[in-house]
């Protein structure tokens, strides 16, 4: 069996792909008062609404420890609180605050600027068939 060139995968692009855009996030928040990973959980939180810490530790692919931790952070420095899932009493819900919502702006104005870089003389149409092309390689791995 011949071996594997790790370029072959698109797991393995989407690995230094997801490097990039993390170092270059990085230098962005650079004294915004926001980790990288406080960034990516507002914008799970924004985009999905209410989570749960499991449902965001696993959206972030971190441990569960490592979540106790970052939420508790998140919430003493007022981005998000918890609520009583009302299906479930035992469950409680990460919620966005009013000052998260707020910083969101200016975040997304970094994570616009950052897209414009990455893309810079990528067709729109390229990145459609990219993000299609992904979705359904997350669809057969069973995501």
């Amino acid at each position: 069996m011949a071996k594997l060139d790790p370029y072959e995968s698109l797991g393995f692009h989407c690995n230094l792909t997801l490097k990039a855009f993390r170092a270059a996030l990085e230098t962005r928040l650079e004294g915004a008062g926001i980790t990288p990973v406080e960034h990516m959980a507002l914008a799970h939180l924004t985009a999905l609404g209410p989570l749960s810490q499991a449902e965001l530790a696993d959206r972030l692919a971190i441990a569960a420890a490592t979540a106790v931790r970052l939420v508790d952070r998140m919430e003493r420095d007022g981005w998000v609180s918890r609520r009583s899932d009302p299906g479930d009493a035992r469950v409680k819900r990460l919620v966005l605050t009013e000052k998260a919502a707020e910083v969101w702006e200016t975040l997304s104005g970094y994570g616009r600027e950052l897209l414009e870089q990455a893309y810079k003389g990528v067709h729109p149409a390229e990145i459609e068939t990219v993000k299609r092309v992904l979705a359904r390689v997350r669809k057969n791995l069973g995501e």
